[in-house]
């Protein structure tokens, strides 16, 4: 198969995952050649520029307002990759390689970002949800401030446990089954400090805005999925599913029985609409127990964490 067979098919020949696996291992060196022939913004607008006119060297330094040196090196590494070519007279001209590169990359940042925008919009609407359904607007009640604490939660090992439900607290009781059956013959609940226990929706019930209740039924379903964390020296036997979370920055409350978690929710959600300081953040919400030895669900204590990001 050639490069042309190959365009008419409109994507490249792997068959599945794997295949893109062996491709990229086998070629990683050569792939890491070709990001670091891009790793510089001039490099870029470079391209950019070439891709709808040939330009010389000095058109170009006027366009880029580079020096003559630091413009000759980024054209050597360009040229040196088969990305530009250069042509009699001093032009410079974009490869097809070079406009393939230029293309799918525009393209596949393109589409981070929208994913991104559709997740943060995701969030604003999650969040909205809370502070409608659990804040009493007009309400002369006054959060107290200390209360509230900033948390960096640093990157944790993590075993999870999922579970999907019909009905409200269906997935978390199933998710927190599976949790009890893997950790209570090893002990785990007695070391709550090395052992800590989180939990999340994934995904989140729907929300009916007019009503302000959950749509949750056999059509409409919701998951839960708690996490335990382990040491890394921790040996998880089996085919657990074992995650590595990221480290992140929280608002945090305490509160006691989970008939306290939507109002929590709620404040912490108008904790961080008020705030002069910090905004929503982009990665997960968490629901700590912290002695998940008490079965009795409305003494069972919490910490509830709240992404947050500096403004």
């Amino acid at each position: 198969m050639n490069i042309d067979e190959m365009r008419k098919m409109g994507n490249m020949p792997f068959h599945n995952n794997e295949s893109i696996r062996q491709f990229i291992l086998e070629s990683k060196n050569d792939i890491a050649d070709l990001h670091k022939a891009l790793d510089h913004p001039t490099r870029i607008e470079i391209l950019a520029r070439l891709l709808t006119e040939e330009l010389e060297f000095s058109e170009l330094q006027e366009a880029i307002k580079v020096a003559k040196t630091s413009l000759a090196n980024h054209l050597t590494s360009l040229l040196e990759c088969g990305l530009i070519e250069k042509r009699e007279r001093g032009l410079y001209q974009i490869s097809f390689d070079g406009q393939d590169v230029l293309k799918n990359t525009a393209k596949t940042f393109l589409e981070i970002k929208i994913r991104e925008n559709e997740r943060l919009e995701s969030l604003r609407l999650r969040y909205e949800a809370l502070i409608n359904k659990y804040t009493v607007l007009g309400s002369d009640k006054k959060m107290v401030e200390k209360d509230f604490k900033i948390v960096d939660l640093r990157e944790m090992r993590v075993v999870s446990f999922h579970a999907m439900g019909e009905f409200l607290g269906d997935p978390e009781t199933k998710a927190y089954q599976k949790l009890i059956e893997w950790a209570k013959p090893s002990d785990l609940f007695e070391d709550s400090k090395k052992h800590r226990v989180f939990g999340f929706n994934n995904p989140d019930p729907q929300y009916n805005k007019e009503t302000g209740n959950f749509i949750v039924d056999k059509d409409n379903q919701y998951g839960y999925e708690f996490w335990m964390t382990v040491p890394e020296t921790f040996e998880v036997e089996g085919s657990m599913t074992v995650k590595t979370i990221p480290e992140g920055l929280f608002v945090t409350k305490s509160c006691s029985g989970v008939d306290e978690l939507g109002k929590v929710w709620g404040e912490l959600a108008t904790w961080v609409k008020d705030s002069t300081e910090y905004k929503f953040g982009s990665h997960q919400c968490l629901e700590e127990n912290t002695n998940p030895k008490i079965s009795d669900g409305n003494k069972i204590p919490f910490i509830i964490y709240f992404p947050i990001a500096k403004k």
